[in-house]
């Protein structure tokens, strides 16, 4: 069994990654914003050039121009494939956590499938009816008892062959 030392640890190293997790997000939220940035200054950027090229008479800036513009145009598309980088790699931390969730989820399914019939029962055993004939049985509190323990591990066993206890 795992000492109460090894499962603290491991829950400020989950609370760790979620922290790791955070600054990851919000770093990744700032290099898109740059990107971003970048892709309008682009875009503004080119307009101005082929404004430019459209008002300089013929001649020597011409060529300088198409240059500039050649160069705007090769800003952009690294500017796209750092945005599309970027926007991966949030998809990937979000996916990620996504598993982690539904990992939670499924633990809390487990839980409520395992305790929901023995609740059941006890239920039954807690409306105070005025007539249970397993109540004068005598070993009525016994069999109670086992009932309610195999309705726990009915769905325990079924969920363990099924292979979602892991």
């Amino acid at each position: 069994m795992e000492s109460d030392k090894g499962r603290r640890a491991r829950a400020a190293g989950s609370l760790t990654r979620v922290a790791d997790m955070r600054g990851t997000m919000s770093r990744m939220n700032a290099a898109e914003e740059i990107v971003s940035r970048v892709q309008e200054t682009q875009l503004q950027l080119a307009r101005a050039a082929r404004h430019l090229m459209a008002d300089t008479p013929a001649g020597d800036l011409e060529g300088l121009i198409a240059i500039l513009i050649a160069d705007i145009d090769g800003v952009k598309q690294h500017a796209g494939f750092e945005h599309d980088r970027v926007r991966y790699l949030q998809q990937s931390v979000m996916t990620w956590l996504d598993v982690k969730q539904n990992q939670i989820v499924k633990v809390f399914t487990i839980i409520t499938a395992v305790f929901l019939p023995p609740t059941l029962i006890a239920t039954f055993y807690g409306m105070n009816f005025t007539w249970m004939p397993e109540l004068e049985w005598e070993y009525g509190f016994l069999a109670t008892t086992l009932m309610t323990l195999v309705a726990a591990v009915i769905p325990l066993v079924y969920i363990k062959r099924k292979g979602w206890l892991r």
